[in-house]
Formats: structure tokens, sequence, C-alpha cells
């Protein structure tokens, strides 16, 4: 940062470039509070910066040591470990919120594209895109056991041979194609593979038609030629976009918006849309019984519901604020602990 910056660079200046809130930089510099790797990444990846998983998993050992200042506050909680019964019963209601035009298109897809599927997950900056994948998991087969590596492509690591490598290192194989494409075939002879490239938008040229030229398709042919597995494992391909930048994509790229089991298409899983103050009321109206216990507001649920989209309706911003009404932390309680 010293070379990029040689006068110094403020938070909000940070926060600018980075496109990460003001609040998590400052957590990141102080040291002493946790916060997700993708958040993490996206700070040194700003700053052309590599940031490696073994250095994010030392800096989170190294926060779990520090003792709180409150000595009232237990340790988890001042962690944001929450009760897990609590937490559980607030995930599972926001797994059903939203995105009901994306997850039955994504189940019959699974339902009939044995065993390879790819799948395009678009929309605006924080419209829930990892989130969405997520819980799009949980309805693959034998998902609880499988094979799950996300990539996070890079602003200043664009080049295809970066991709092979980072590729490489989760099949602990050579970085060729071939070769990761011959891993990820050992691994769906066991298992159920899924893997996620994020951001997208960053090799939306040529380089995701190498990518899905020279690995995807070659392995799907391959693991559609071999012999039934005993179990129907799944493999599956999430391109996720942050940007919404389709409309940039290389024309070659074969996208389809509607499930055809004989074309190895990408299924563009629909633009990913805010959300709206009468889906939202729904959705607590029909999770009352659940919230009933926790609720300790003092307006009704769903009129705090509403007043929070028409506030803001982007859905990450809304999933934040749902979380701060039942006294969670959204990154540290939910985002940081997804698989993908």
């Amino acid at each position: 940062m010293s070379q990029a910056y040689p006068d110094g660079c403020s938070d909000t200046q940070l926060a600018i470039i980075s496109g990460v809130y003001r609040g998590t930089i400052k957590k990141i510099r102080s040291g002493d509070k946790p916060v997700t790797y993708s958040r993490l990444d996206a700070v040194f990846s700003s700053l052309d910066l590599d940031l490696e998983e073994c250095d994010y998993k030392n800096s989170e050992e190294t926060s779990k040591s520090i003792k709180p200042k409150n000595p009232q506050v237990s340790l988890p909680d001042a962690f944001g470990n929450q009760p897990v019964e609590k937490l559980e019963t607030i995930k599972g209601a926001l797994l059903k919120l939203n995105y009901s035009v994306q997850e039955p298109l994504f189940q019959d897809a699974v339902t009939q594209l044995k065993p390879a599927g790819a799948f395009l997950i678009h929309g605006k900056p924080d419209y829930g895109q990892r989130w969405l994948v997520n819980r799009l998991t949980y309805q693959v087969p034998y998902h609880t056991n499988a094979w799950r590596q996300s990539i996070y492509l890079k602003p200043h690591r664009k080049n295809i041979q970066y991709l092979w490598e980072d590729l490489a290192r989760k099949v602990n194989s050579d970085p060729s194609p071939q070769a990761i494409a011959e891993g990820l075939y050992q691994y769906w002879q066991t298992q159920t593979v899924i893997l996620a490239l994020h951001d997208v938008d960053l090799i939306a040229g040529g380089g995701l038609q190498q990518f899905l030229e020279q690995l995807w398709q070659p392995l799907v042919k391959l693991v559609k030629a071999a012999p039934t597995p005993e179990y129907s494992y799944r493999l599956l391909l999430f391109l996720v976009d942050n940007k919404n930048s389709k409309c940039k994509w290389n024309q070659k790229i074969p996208l389809a918006t509607q499930l055809n089991p004989s074309q190895a298409q990408i299924l563009d899983l629909q633009e990913l849309e805010p959300f709206n103050q009468e889906m939202i009321k729904t959705w607590a109206g029909v999770q009352s019984s659940i919230f009933s216990t926790l609720w300790t507001g003092s307006e009704s649920l769903e009129q705090v519901m509403g007043e929070i989209v028409l506030r803001d309706n982007q859905p990450i911003s809304v999933l934040r604020d749902i979380c701060q009404c039942f006294e969670l932390d959204w990154y540290m309680d939910i985002e940081a602990k997804l698989a993908l």
C-alpha cells in the first residue's frame, strides 16, 4: 500500500477503490476483529496484492486469541458465534426468502441434467449471488459430502494461466487444462463435484471461452462417456457474475434461458432483482410462528421488514438488516460460514 499510496490511504479512499464498506476497512486495519475471506480478498485485489488462504487462516486464528475488553461478554459472542439454535433458525428462514424464479429452474435442471450442468448467476453488485450459489447446493444430490471449491478471479490475475494455476492447486495436478480435467474427473467418480468461479466478468471475453472450450467441455464429455457410478453424483459449474456483465460475453459462449438436456449449454438462471415490500411482508408472515419467540421489536415484524426494503432494496443490504434485527451479524454469522 505504501508504494501505491506514498502519502497514505484513508479508510474512505480504500473503501471506494475496493468496493468494501468503510466499517469493514476499519476492522481490517485494526486487526482485532475478524472479517470474511471474500472482503479481505477484495481489499487485497484492489491493491494488486495476492491473499493466500493460509494468510487468512493465520489472521483468523490470531483474532480468536484476542480477549474481549468487556469481561461480561463471553469469548464466543464477542467473535460472532451466536447460539446455534438461534442462528440456525434465522438462517433457515433466510433460505426461504426470495429467488423464487431461480431456484425452481435450477431444481429442474439438476433433475434432468445428468451428470453435468453449468449455470450463470448474475446481477448487480450485492444482489446475493454468492448467497444464492450456496442456497442452490442444498438441492444437489449428495451435496453434504461433495467436493466444493470456489475460485475468486482478480483484476490483476485475469490471464487464463492464473486460472489454470489456481485450479491445479485445488486438485493437486499440473497447471494444464487436461490435467485439471482429469483431477476433477477422479473426484467425480466418488462424490459430487461443485465448482464456482466468482467474478467471471473479469474474463467475460476470450478467457471464459478458453476455460469452457479447453477444460469444462472436455470434462463434461469425459464424465458422460464414463461408466455410470454407483451413486448419481453430479458435476456442476457456477459462473458468478457480480457486475451484471452478460452483455459483454463472447457471443460464442453457449447461453440458454430454457432447459434443454440435449444441449451442452450454460443455463442462465435469470438476472437477480431487488427485493420488494410485498415479497418480504409475505415472507415475514409465513415465518411469523418461527420468529415469534425471537422478535423483540416494538413494531410488528411485517412493518419493520417493509421499512427495511423501502430504505434499501439491495438483497445483501436487506439480509444484513434482517440479521441486525435479531442481533446477528450477516457477514460473520452467515456469509463467513458459506462453503462456496
